[in-house]
This record gives C-alpha cells, sequence and structure tokens, in this order.
C-alpha cells in the first residue's frame, strides 16, 4: 500500500537516529549515546504535540559512523551529527517548528 491508497499512513517529518552497533569494537551511534538522543527526540515531538504527524525512530548504519550519533530529517534530507539531548531538541525545534527561520 502507498500513501496515495491511504494517505494518513504518511508523517510530515520522519526523523531518524542511527542506533548501529558495531560487533567489532569499532566506534558507532549507538556505542556514541543514540539511544538516549532517540528516546530525547521521542519526548521532543509528544511535548510539541505533532506525534500524529512526525515521529522519531531508531534507523541501521548511515554510514557516518565516525561522525555519529547521526540525526536525520525526512523529507527535507538534512543530516546532524548530534552529541546531547539539547541538541536534538534545539534542532527539532528550528526544523519542525520554526522551518523557515
Amino acid at each position: 500500500m502507498n500513501d496515495a491508497e491511504n494517505p494518513t499512513l504518511a508523517y510530515k517529518h520522519h526523523v531518524l537516529i542511527c542506533t548501529n552497533l558495531r560487533p567489532d569494537g569499532r566506534r558507532s551511534c549507538s556505542g556514541s549515546g543514540a539511544h538516549e538522543l532517540l528516546s530525547a527526540a521521542k519526548r521532543k515531538l509528544a511535548r510539541m504535540g505533532v506525534s500524529g504527524t512526525s515521529r522519531a525512530n531508531a534507523s541501521g548504519c548511515l554510514g557516518r559512523c565516525d561522525h555519529g550519533p547521526i540525526m536525520v530529517i525526512y523529507p527535507a534530507n538534512l543530516w546532524f551529527s548530534c552529541k546531547t539531548p539539547q541538541q536534538v531538541e534545539r534542532i527539532l525545534d528550528q526544523h519542525l517548528v520554526h522551518p523557515d527561520q
């Protein structure tokens, strides 16, 4: 089924945070605190009241482990290297609440 058949399936914004953990011990997003950032993104979307139109999800490897944790916002195709929950919240405020500023 695609969104043309059921438009309620599409989200206005989809926030993906890599939570990949490399089994060989090399640097990875999961090992750099990605799960905490994902939780922060989910809480922020709920507080913003947009959890019905925007969604935060864990993703597999996004191929930028050396810069991780990595967060991507679609459909805008915005990529970020985030280190703290506060950074995640500021980015979501900037790009979901006030995207033209």
